[in-house]
């Protein structure tokens, strides 16, 4: 029996090594809150405190609390979870979270 869980772990770990490898090492989600909300892009201050900016396209979708909302919903200083395409520049879907807290 132990020798099938780890050999189940074992494989489990090389098909996640091979899931990474095959998206380049990208992970195709962003987290942070709205910076900047234009016409057709967005600049996330992510969770890690770097800008970055996505655009917006006529597919992009939009959720609040699990339903589709429009994108007036998106504003600045939401928190906003990003689901990006292959090549991590346009919002396939944009989840959107609270106002961000402000620190003091």
């Amino acid at each position: 029996m132990r020798k099938t869980i780890a050999l189940l772990l074992l494989l489990a770990g090389a098909l996640a090594g091979t899931a990474a490898f095959a998206h380049g090492g990208k992970t195709h989600r962003l987290m942070g809150t709205v910076k900047a909300l234009h016409e057709n892009h967005l600049t996330v201050t992510t969770t890690e405190g770097k800008e970055a900016t996505v655009n917006l396209t006529a597919d992009t979708k939009y959720e609040r609390d699990g339903k589709p909302v429009d994108r007036s919903a998106l504003a600045e200083g939401v928190r906003v979870s990003v689901h990006l395409d292959e090549e991590d520049k346009n919002a396939v879907e944009v989840k959107i979270g609270a106002p961000a807290e402000h620190q003091h």
